[in-house]
């Protein structure tokens, strides 16, 4: 062989090289752009959960709140209710009769 015959020889290596490279390069390229669209679908699902758990978590706490505020009203209102009764004449006149008698069963010690 001369050295001319060697020179398109390996000119076709460098070539079949270079297209194998091309073609793993290409392959490479696919799949990478495939990955990043999975990876982008798979961030914007745990995204759009996220956001519906926050959203779920949110209104609960407004709810609670409501039934809070609900609570502490009915509590006020049962608080003045109270007030009312004892310091009505009925109260004070039925706290007096029981009065004595409670006083007696204390000191006889029944």
């Amino acid at each position: 062989m001369s050295g001319q015959d060697q020179q398109p020889a390996a000119e076709n290596a460098a070539d079949a090289g270079l297209r194998r490279l091309e073609t793993e390069l290409k392959a490479a390229r696919r799949f990478g752009a495939k990955a990043t669209k999975q990876m982008h679908a798979a961030v914007a699902a745990d995204l759009e959960r996220a956001e519906r758990r926050a959203r779920r978590a949110e209104r609960r706490a407004a709810e609670a709140e409501a039934r809070a505020t609900a609570a502490e009203r009915r509590a006020r209102r049962l608080q003045r209710e109270l007030a009312e009764v004892r310091a009505s004449t009925t109260w004070r006149a039925g706290r007096a009769v029981v009065a004595v008698p409670a006083r007696l069963k204390r000191l006889t010690g029944r």
